[in-house]
């Protein structure tokens, strides 16, 4: 949409929509039952010399021996009473696994929700059940395990730091299950072999755990251990599960090999190129707590196409990571935000530069757009004592741009990128009351001789969280230093800090936020800062309630007031008012309403491509508001909508509108699809052309940016382990000028001017991305992929979507299809056998 692409205000993510009136409505509806226990519960594991058959039949006599876990609370939609269905988990364990039977009784077993989907689908429409553990207890980190009753799997890293509701993570522990439909209910039989978890060695193990249950078709969420929306996250609700004793964390070894074939052709190339890859992935427990992941030779080539864009910011376009090596456990490299990913193994630092080293008659004749991998490995783990420590190291090859001389026929090297090192060390601390300390470090080596692009950069940051006991006030604060060594130069220092504190849980929250980067402060060598050079407060309050009143399940509001300036020069940028409101009805719609004010406008000193901040470009001040809705995401049909409108207050006439609409339906328990459509367009938007240097002048310019972005996707699956996918995405974006050009002026202001170049901007990029997966034992795989790219850009603007889209296909596009096939091999199984 306009507002998150231009960057305009800074909106919280979660800022969402109602009436705030409702606030203010009395409250009635479900009261806490007396006698429901709310308080952290016990549950004792019980050991078992004849494990259970993992078929989803409760008939094996283990069970009969192991404790019950019942009396499940109500999340969703009263928090706080009882469930109105009776769940029983019982818990088993030997010298190998923790096993988990589960039986969810309910009285219409032939309404049991039972849709099929891909591993780790988030929000499959069916009923499930999942276990929550945290083996070393400290409310903060843990794992959850989830089975649907169509016997889908699905398992997370947890941490108390994040959204729940927002959680990406693609870990995949090797772990089995099995569920059936029973008369009663249904069941679901869980093993989760020690070599998926790490824990202390002890003699005697307590471990936090929590158990949850979802009946899809009423949306009732409850737990056994009462989890409250007031504060916190689920992983800091956990009760506590004794009895495990005597039980040696295994020797964590697995191999995962992998081969990997693919057929190319590109339109505008003859024949059909082929190419066959082998490399190995290797997990090893260190110890009883600490684990080795290390990639080799790797081969991302399947992972799903970026998301391209039209970028007319003076910022980077930050895509998303969906290399599977640098997702899974990756929470403790997170802390202090200065590891991005995507840093690795990505563009060559010089790709855009090096037409600035030819010679004369040179010309390129190879430009690799992509670093190559050579390894990855990272180490971590958590002490007895709470002290968790990561480290992190990748290298990565050499990348040079071959140039030929047309008259000599000579040909040479131009160094793009060279062999790089790339490594991060983070030890966190946890504290009572979810609390925690850390320190994380990054250092990129690059293995050059002299040369001022190449450098040596160092980032080292410290972070703390305190909460008091009851958890309803933090305190946060965290600083940064940057450095960069050049050689033969001084070093280049810079830092950060930031500042938090407030009432952070219960129904009304306040909290002010304190954060500053100075002009020097660049973390972007192994991480990702959209801009630096900013001093910012704000004071944000916010109201919730929690229990439903008539038909409204709950709320949420928020008002933000925010201070922004330079940090050198010290001069005021922006200062604005944002609000939000949003209702969740009992029919599982949500309605949000946001809205924001820059009453004095924005200086903006990073429009106009000048890194000493000599000169802005005045926004006058503006407005937004925001629309969103949806539907109940468990029937058949969902859709979501939004609605944006923009406006400034200046003589240009600046507007903007944009909506999108995402409609999703579930033909059957096997396949849906779904379908979205994006729309905006900024009219007399105003925003940088050039740089005349011989003038010194810096001209903008007058233009409407239109967007339209179509997404389809859609799944069939065959098997819960069997499944096909399909996403198809075409986007269109065009800049088009309308002849008026200016001059910036010292004071932020525009003078007209005749601007000879051509500064239209027409683009269009389409991907497809079809993949076919075979789990076809546990831990491995088999996926088939086709991939199909093209892409166009230019200065004729063309403004019919059909004409676009004839002229897209015209272009040279990209085809290929991949074979993958990758084995688990786990110590533990050869150990058996042998």
């Amino acid at each position: 949409m306009y507002f998150a692409k231009t960057g305009q205000f800074s909106r919280k993510a979660t800022t969402v929509i109602g009436i705030l009136v409702l606030t203010f409505f009395g409250r009635a509806g479900a009261q806490e039952i007396p006698g429901i226990d709310l308080q952290k519960k016990i549950i004792n594991a019980v050991r078992t010399v004849s494990a259970p058959k993992i078929d989803g039949v409760s008939d094996d006599e283990a069970w009969q021996d192991a404790a019950i876990a019942t009396d499940f609370v109500m999340y969703n939609p009263y928090n706080g009473i009882a469930s109105k269905y009776k769940t029983e988990v019982r818990v088993l364990y030997d010298d190998n696994a923790l096993y988990i039977g589960a039986m969810m009784f309910d009285t219409a077993p032939d309404s049991i929700f039972t849709e099929l989907g891909a591993r780790d689908a988030n929000g499959l429409n069916a009923d499930n059940f999942y276990v929550e553990i945290a083996p070393f207890n400290d409310g903060l980190y843990g794992e959850q395990f989830k089975v649907y009753a169509s016997n889908v799997q699905a398992d997370i890293k947890l941490n108390s730091g994040e959204d729940e509701h927002h959680r990406e993570d693609t870990w995949d522990a090797v772990w089995d299950s099995e569920t059936g439909v029973t008369s009663n209910g249904w069941f679901a039989e869980i093993r989760i072999p020690y070599s998926a978890l790490r824990f202390p060695k002890s003699e005697t193990q307590m471990w936090g755990i929590n158990f949850f249950r979802e009946v899809r078709r009423t949306r009732e969420t409850s737990s056994w251990s009462f989890v409250t929306k007031e504060y916190g996250s689920s992983v800091s609700h956990m009760g506590g599960m004794k009895g495990i004793t005597n039980v040696t964390p295994p020797l964590r070894l697995s191999l995962i090999p992998y081969v990997s074939g693919y057929i190319e052709n590109y339109s505008n190339q003859s024949g059909i190129a082929t190419s066959y890859n082998g490399g190995l992935d290797v997990k090893l427990g260190l110890s009883e707590s600490f684990t080795l992941d290390a990639t080799l030779i790797p081969d991302f080539g399947q992972v799903e196409s970026d998301e391209r864009i039209l970028n007319l910011t003076p910022y980077e376009v930050k895509y998303n990571e969906k290399r599977p090596f640098f997702m899974e456990g990756t929470e403790l490299f997170n802390k202090g935000d200065i590891f991005y990913s995507r840093r690795i193994g990505g563009t060559p630092r010089l790709y855009d530069d090096v037409y600035d080293y030819l010679e004369a008659n040179e010309a390129i004749t190879r430009h690799p757009s992509e670093v190559q991998l050579i390894n990855a490995t990272k180490i971590s783990g958590r002490t007895k004592g709470g002290l968790g420590i990561g480290f992190f190291n990748a290298v990565t090859s050499p990348v040079y741009a071959d140039v030929i001389n047309s008259f000599t026929d000579e040909t040479r090297k131009i160094m793009i990128e060279p062999l790089t090192n790339y490594n991060m060390v983070v030890l966190d601390q946890s504290l009572k009351n979810n609390s925690f300390v850390s320190f994380s470090n990054t250092n990129v080596i690059r293995a050059t001789e002299k040369d001022e692009n190449f450098y040596t950069a160092n980032v080292t940051n410290l972070q703390t969280l305190l909460k008091t006991d009851n958890k309803l006030y933090s305190v946060s604060a965290g600083a940064t230093l940057s450095q960069k060594y050049f050689a033969g130069a001084d070093t280049d220092l810079g830092h950060a800090l930031n500042f938090n504190a407030g009432k952070t849980g219960g129904a009304f929250r306040a909290d002010y936020n304190f954060s500053m980067m100075s002009d020097r402060y660049d973390p972007n060598d192994m991480g990702y800062l959209r801009r630096n050079n900013e001093l910012g407060h704000s004071l944000d309050f916010s109201y919730n309630t929690y229990e439903p009143f008539g038909n409204i399940m709950s709320t949420r509001n928020s008002v933000e007031l925010n201070y922004e300036q330079l940090f050198n020069p010290r001069e005021f940028t922006t200062a604005g008012i944002e609000a939000g409101s949003m209702i969740i009805l009992m029919n599982y719609w949500s309605l949000s309403l946001d809205a924001a004010v820059m009453p004095w406008g924005e200086n903006d000193y990073f429009e106009p491509r000048r890194r000493d901040m000599s000169i802005f470009y005045h926004r006058p001040a503006a407005m937004l508001l925001g629309f969103r809705g949806d539907t109940d995401k468990s029937k058949k049909f969902y859709i979501e909508a939004q609605l944006e409108y923009f406006n400034s207050w200046s003589d240009y006439d600046q507007k903007g509108i944009g909506w999108s609409l995402q409609p999703e339906y579930k033909v059957s328990r096997r396949f849906s699809f779904g379908y979205s459509l994006e729309y905006s367009k900024n009219l007399n938007d105003i925003g940088y052309v050039d740089e005349i240097i011989l003038y010194d002048d810096i001209v903008f310019g007058k233009r409407d940016v239109t967007t339209v972005t179509n997404t389809l996707s859609g799944a069939f699956i065959f098997t819960a382990k069997s499944y096909l996918t399909l996403r198809g995405r075409y986007y269109l974006s065009r800049a088009e000028y309308d002849g008026n050009y200016y001059i910036l002026q010292n004071d932020g202001s525009l003078n007209d001017t005749n601007y000879p170049g051509e500064a239209n901007v027409n683009s269009n990029f389409m991907n497809i991305d079809m993949v076919y997966t075979w789990r076809f034992a546990p831990g491995s795989e088999l996926s088939l992929v086709w991939k199909n790219a093209i892409a166009s850009s230019g200065s004729m603007i063309i403004t019919n979507p059909f004409d676009n889209l004839r002229d897209l296909l015209g272009m040279p596009q990209s085809n290929s299809i991949s074979l993958k096939i990758l084995y688990y091999l786990d110590y533990q199984n050869f150990k058996k056998i042998f």
